[in-house]
């Protein structure tokens, strides 16, 4: 499978200093950005924006980095969720990790309309895979306190845009893209390129 995201080709110098600043970074997503999150359907989400791994051509971190930005997330949901308990309000609290495209990994919050009410993803995976927890795992992180659901993460391209893309179905087809149909928006190709894990706090 081609590596649609850059790894450590070019040497990345300064870890100790990188990993200052996911610890600044991990504090300052402790508190959700709230402005617009009123009505049902609005969402809030935090990413490790981090250079020189979130920049226009995304390079994703060595494992053992993206483990420590995994477990920010993880201190982040704690108390995002504390918040949004506080505010009473209807809430799906999320955690995506994707896999290889590491640093595309994110929390998100959408508002909805019911307590216990969950979104679901058109983009589910029909693989059958378990949670990667050894791959994942990191001293006092829990990650079986949360329910994985794998989905898939796609490069995608709408029937409608391909002449401006400049490229033909048979071509996309060719490169093993899939056409699929999403109902009102129509149809699309789909290529597969990696997981996204979808993880939720476990009900007790």
């Amino acid at each position: 499978m081609k590596d649609y995201y850059h790894s450590n080709h070019k040497k990345i110098r300064g870890w100790k200093r990188r990993i200052r600043q996911i610890d600044v970074w991990g504090e300052g997503i402790k508190k959700p950005y709230l402005k617009f999150f009123n009505e049902t359907g609005d969402y809030t989400y935090d990413r490790c924006t981090l250079y020189p791994f979130y920049a226009l051509e995304k390079r994703h971190p060595p494992l053992w980095f993206y483990k420590l930005i995994i477990a920010k997330f993880i201190a982040a949901h704690k108390e995002w969720e504390k918040i949004f308990n506080d505010l009473n309000i209807a809430y799906d609290l999320q955690i995506w990790l994707y896999d290889p495209s590491y640093i595309r990994s994110e929390i998100i919050c959408r508002k909805v309309e019911k307590k216990g009410d969950i979104i679901m993803y058109a983009w589910e995976s029909k693989l059958k895979k378990t949670f990667p927890y050894g791959q994942f795992a990191l001293n006092n992180v829990d990650l079986k306190q949360f329910e994985w659901v794998l989905t898939d993460e796609e490069l995608v391209t709408f029937e409608s845009e391909l002449e401006d893309e400049g490229f033909t179905a048979d071509e996309l087809l060719a490169d093993g893209y899939v056409k699929k149909d999403s109902g009102e928006n129509g149809f699309y190709y789909a290529k597969r390129i990696g997981d996204l894990w979808i993880g939720r706090k476990k009900r007790t």
